[in-house]
């Protein structure tokens, strides 16, 4: 599989897609109900199927990653060739601590910055395909968003 299956949890408020993925593929109620309890094999390769379809939809539309962990926050642009990172990083030689999963902390920073604090922009290629690199990233802890921080952050490199 290029990504993974997904969980119980995960598939569950995805009945009506998973359905109409069914339907797609020509299943209809009493196939499903016959393969899940005759052919596990069968059942479990159409739950894979589904998956990667999910997946790889999700992946397609990932524009912007962050990964924030005490001392660091990084961001991510996804374009179609390249992720371009914008990053702030604590220097703790002063003992500072902040930690970027804390937004308050995060909000009082970019608008009071302090000394110790290194903001940084990056670019690179991607190693392979797209959204297989951008799944592995969310895999590692990244979480998508929505870009307003990237933003903010790319423009204080700028500064």
């Amino acid at each position: 599989m290029k990504y993974r299956r997904l969980t119980l949890e995960e598939l569950e408020p995805l009945e009506n897609e998973f359905i109409d993925f069914l339907v797609v593929n020509g299943i209809i109620a009493d196939d499903w109900k016959h393969l899940l309890a005759h052919d596990l094999e069968k059942s479990n390769q159409i739950i894979d199927a589904f998956s990667e379809v999910v997946f790889e939809g999700i992946m397609g539309k990932t524009q912007f990653l962050e990964f924030r962990s005490i001392g660091e926050l990084i961001t991510f642009s996804c374009t179609d060739d390249l992720i371009y990172m914008a990053g702030i990083r604590i220097d703790d030689q002063r003992g500072l601590k902040i930690d970027f999963n804390d937004t308050p902390a995060v909000k009082k920073l970019l608008a009071q910055p302090i000394g110790g604090v290194k903001v940084f922009m990056d670019q690179k290629k991607y190693k392979g395909n797209r959204e297989k690199e951008i799944f592995d990233m969310i895999d590692k802890g990244c979480l998508i968003s929505d870009g307003k921080l990237f933003k903010t952050i790319a423009t204080a490199a700028v500064d």
